[in-house]
């Protein structure tokens, strides 16, 4: 377990790097007229054809993914410099973003023996790198600074290539936490479900105390603890009691919190757990297509954050509403999707 932790900690910083470009090269862009648009083929051509190369990755092509994807978000940094146009600079970044999040997912879950700790590791760092692009760039620095921090995740990813199981197929069958007296199709239906939900309610939290930089970088740090905490707890005190917690626990805190910055923090932590929650749910029904199962994860931020592009309920009460009816729902399917504890039986290191 000590091998697979390390790789999750080196990834870690892999996927803290590659945020940090993406959102300096997005930033970057905010004051342009077709920023929405950009912010919009961003999003589809980093989250939607992960599963894609998943697949690939999980059919037995040994392309390291990771690499051209630091290739082409340096490439993206180099094009800024040039003043190239700003659909092709933010293509560029996009796919490379979307290359290096899937080879890290698949390198995670493939090392971890059944434990979805090193995954959630991975996935929380990209909380940290958003923050600090959109600082970066807002800052004004200058675009070689941030070409000489994107390049710095070659080394960890080297060194997590030669800590990875060659095979991982053995830690592969080790991931129990979903409910296997359910159809497989409808249980990976509704934990992406539960992500598009995740994913939607990111928009429609209120936090009306977020009022400065301070309080943006406190955000953006609780969702990345949230989503490690997720994968350490579901590790160890169940999925199920996991699940309930970052659902019917984050509720009160989220809305009542509203006008509060320290309650509405931690109901953001325990919101954000739900993600190592899902990825542990799908990974189960599909243990030989580890990159597959997290494609599933990623069309469902897409899908979740799509309609924030085209309206965004402005009601307070109304809003209130919407998360309290969508909350309860994921947190009866969870209940129903998620295995039962099992007293007295621990994973084999």
């Amino acid at each position: 377990m000590k091998r697979a932790n390390a790789v999750g900690f080196l990834y870690f910083s892999v996927h803290f790097l590659v945020e940090i470009t993406s959102f300096y090269v997005l930033t970057s862009y905010i004051d342009s007229p077709f920023v929405w648009l950009l912010m919009f083929i961003y999003d589809f051509m980093a989250f939607v054809p992960q599963g894609a190369f998943g697949f690939l990755r999980d059919m037995g092509i040994r392309i390291n993914l990771a690499l051209i994807g630091a290739a082409l978000t340096s490439l993206s940094l180099v094009l800024m410099t040039f003043g190239l146009n700003a659909f092709l600079i933010v293509a560029v970044v996009s796919v490379g973003n979307c290359l290096v999040h899937i080879h890290g997912a698949q390198l995670t879950l493939r090392t971890s023996p059944g434990r979805i700790t090193p995954s959630a590791l991975f996935v929380s760092g990209g909380s940290f790198g958003v923050i600090t692009g959109k600082l970066l760039s807002s800052s004004g620095i200058a675009a070689p600074w941030v070409l000489a921090l994107n390049i710095l995740m070659i080394a960890p990813i080297l060194v997590a290539e030669k800590l990875k199981d060659p095979d991982g197929s053995d830690n592969l069958s080790r991931y129990h936490f979903s409910n296997t007296k359910l159809n497989a199709a409808a249980v990976i239906a509704l934990a992406t479900f539960v992500v598009v939900v995740r994913s939607y309610m990111g928009y429609g939290i209120p936090t009306s105390w977020n009022k400065t930089v301070l309080q943006t970088v406190m955000l953006y740090c609780c969702m990345g603890v949230g989503k490690a905490m997720g994968g350490v707890l579901t590790d160890l005190i169940g999925i199920r009691k996991t699940a309930l917690i970052s659902t019917i626990g984050a509720l009160p805190l989220l809305l009542f919190g509203a006008e509060v910055m320290p309650v509405s923090l931690i109901g953001i932590a325990f919101f954000s757990m739900t993600m190592a929650v899902t990825l542990a749910i799908i990974v189960s029904r599909l243990p030989r297509f580890p990159g597959l199962s997290f494609g599933f994860t990623t069309v469902g931020l897409f899908l979740g954050t799509a309609p924030v592009f085209f309206f965004r309920i402005h009601s307070f009460w109304v809003n209130c509403i919407v998360i309290s009816v969508l909350s309860v729902m994921c947190t009866v399917i969870l209940f129903f999707i998620c295995a039962k504890p099992v007293k007295n039986q621990k994973l084999k290191e």
